[in-house]
């Protein structure tokens, strides 16, 4: 049998780079082509070792840990800090979110459950959890996600990322949500500030706070609390009635979605709350934002569809992304944005 030639042999994550027609025109140097999801290390579970397997609890111990003193963020719960994990065979890079000891026990509780769903969850584009670490203060392990939130990558880069870039990375997203759907999973909280990006064309969900998984009877739950809700990423049917169910992350896709192509945009710029509300009753919707492909615009108002059982699920709108991107990476690179045409999977 013949050897696989060295550029083609696996890599540590389990990707083998796929094979070079003989004689074809080569439209980029195979070494330097735009990287992919699966060439990244982050695109494979660090579990996928059956030896670390082993040793996958929702617990770690402290000194698995190294806590940087470089903050990545904070909010109300307390901060998110760079951090090392240290594995049997290997060290990762992380992101230790550190619960406030003063927080009172309800966000703890909240940290807690968001852990356990997060636990459940092994996707390429949603961020891991490593494990839940109690000592100096409760901590949650996440996989690291460097280039970080979506909307402030692209509102600092809007003359580097091309419109296909875009395209590629709520396709992604798509990707994601749909495995949230086949798990009965709701979000809730789908934003760009709640997609992180490894590189710049490797995105993954995060932020489980809101989530709840549907008991499998349901198709929607009833929220009690109101809380403070991101009202301008949520459906009629959840601002209303406080119904929640995948067809509401739809509509939430929508906002992300306009948000990616307006590169970092407001949605609804300066309107409150209830002049939303009203805005979507009257049958609105927000304009198609400047340069965004239409059939792209055309998939956000078929998610912001006002009767949640008319509006798609996203099964069908993965599948409308995927025709979209993979046809506009089918084409030249002199037509795509400079950009080299991308093989299919």
């Amino acid at each position: 049998m013949p050897a696989v030639p060295s550029s083609r042999r696996a890599r540590g994550n389990g990707y083998t780079p796929p094979p070079e027609v003989p004689g074809a025109c080569k439209t980029l140097d195979t070494m330097n082509r735009q990287a992919l999801p699966m060439d990244s290390d982050e695109f494979v579970s660090p579990y996928a070792d059956p030896k670390e397997l082993q040793e996958k609890t929702l617990f770690i111990k402290r000194d698995k840990l190294m806590v940087d003193e470089v903050e990545l963020g904070s909010g109300n719960f307390g901060c998110v800090k760079k951090g090392v994990y240290k594995m049997k065979s290997k060290h990762i890079d992380v992101a230790i979110k550190i619960l406030k000891s003063e927080n009172e026990k309800s966000v703890k509780d909240e940290m807690m459950r968001e852990a356990e769903i997060m636990h459940q969850l092994d996707n390429p584009y949603i961020v891991r959890m490593i494990g839940l670490c109690q000592a100096e203060a409760l901590m949650l392990v996440m996989e690291m996600a460097p280039a970080g939130p979506l909307n402030k990558f692209l509102s600092s880069r809007k003359d580097q990322v091309a419109v296909d870039n875009v395209v590629e990375l709520m396709h992604q997203v798509s990707l994601g949500m749909k495995y949230l759907e086949e798990k009965n999973f709701v979000h809730r909280d789908l934003a760009a500030r709640n997609v992180l990006l490894v590189n710049q064309h490797y995105a993954k969900i995060s932020d489980f706070g809101l989530s709840k998984a549907l008991g499998a009877d349901n198709n929607y739950y009833k929220a009690r609390t109101l809380g403070k809700w991101p009202l301008k990423w949520y459906a009629p049917e959840c601002i209303m009635f406080h119904k929640f169910s995948n067809k509401g992350d739809v509509w939430s896709f929508g906002i992300t979605m306009w948000e990616a192509f307006s590169y970092g945009g407001k949605p609804y710029k300066k309107m409150k709350g209830p002049e939303v509300i009203s805005f979507i009753q009257n049958g609105s919707r927000m304009d198609n934002p400047p340069g965004c492909p239409e059939p792209m615009y055309e998939l956000m108002k078929e998610c912001w569809t006002y009767k949640y059982e008319d509006r798609p699920a996203f099964v069908k709108v993965e599948e409308k992304m995927r025709t979209y991107y993979y046809s506009i990476s089918k084409k030249n690179p002199t037509e795509a944005n400079g950009e080299a045409a991308k093989p299919d999977d």
